[in-house]
């Protein structure tokens, strides 16, 4: 369920970085999607936090390469 007194007001614009948190669940986080391309008419990509940086050696190790 979203907690609506946390929630804030965005300016997703295409390939923008979302994070939630950990507690959310995957029904909610295709909903915001949903919803950020239609009101925006864009794309984002969505995460369950915390996250942390990776260098390339670490996201290469995951099986992440860049484009």
């Amino acid at each position: 369920m979203i907690d609506f007194e946390a929630l804030q007001r965005l300016r997703v614009a295409d390939g923008d970085l979302l994070v939630v948190p950990e507690s959310t669940e995957q029904a909610d986080m295709e909903l915001l999607a949903e919803s950020i391309q239609i009101m925006n008419g864009a794309r984002a990509v969505i995460v369950r936090g915390p996250i942390k940086n990776l260098d390339t050696a670490a996201m290469n190790k995951l099986g992440w390469y860049r484009a």
